[in-house]
């Protein structure tokens, strides 16, 4: 985002963002680096949010627990929670896979284009949900929209289920196998998630759940003992 861009969105005067941004760009929160004047989040933000990783005790034990569920099934594992309204992907390890499938580390999502999103919410209630969510969100990427009494039925039945499957929401060729991590009061904070090709039989496929489950499982049992 260029300074001028800055100042108009915050409604400010162009010398007060200059001033601004010049501080930030000392203490290295924002970097310039390239011919247009853009600026862009600093190297002292991913400082701070690499000690945040290592440090924090859920974001420490999930990647564990991503890292382990990769090497163990091959596949692309992902952490997810919610970030206000939106799923956000917080740590993901592709595995040996030869194509790059699933969200970003870091991107927010709408909930009900995920599989994640029907466990997050799935200690709300329907009419908490429908004025939760957003009415856009419930609206893919390819215009279709998802009908918001099945999205809350299909919310009731993960919290029963403990896992979901997803199809080809977000993009045609993917599904995403998902399992709560869970609070002591049984709230879900957190999912762990497979990413697979979709339509793409594998013998593997039943061990691949089985991994899922019991990572899930595990990580929930860890984030409620002390270590």
């Amino acid at each position: 985002m260029r300074i001028g861009e800055l100042a108009r969105i915050l409604n400010a005067p162009r010398s007060t963002a200059y001033d601004l941004v010049n501080r930030l760009l000392a203490g290295g929160i924002l970097e310039t680096y390239d011919d247009e004047g853009r600026v862009f989040f600093g190297r002292t933000l991913h400082f701070y949010a690499a000690d945040y990783l290592n440090h924090h005790r859920l974001s420490k034990l999930a990647r564990e627990e991503v890292v382990a569920l990769a090497g163990a099934t091959g596949q692309t594992a992902q952490f997810c929670m919610m970030n206000g309204n939106k799923f956000t992907v917080l740590h993901m390890d592709t595995g040996r896979t030869f194509f790059k499938i699933g969200s970003e580390v870091g991107i927010s999502m709408p909930l009900p284009w995920t599989a994640s999103g029907r466990l997050l919410l799935d200690h709300m209630g329907a009419e908490a949900i429908k004025q939760f969510i957003p009415p856009a969100d419930f609206i893919l990427p390819n215009g279709t929209r998802i009908d918001e009494d099945r999205f809350c039925a299909e919310v009731a039945e993960a919290r029963v289920r403990n896992f979901v499957v997803a199809s080809g929401l977000v993009e045609d060729f993917t599904e995403c196998l998902a399992v709560p991590v869970r609070a002591p009061d049984g709230i879900a904070i957190g999912t762990l998630n497979l990413i697979l090709i979709r339509d793409r039989p594998s013998p593997e496929r039943e061990s691949w759940e089985k991994a899922l489950i019991l990572s899930g499982k595990r990580l929930t049992q860890r984030l409620q003992t002390r270590e």
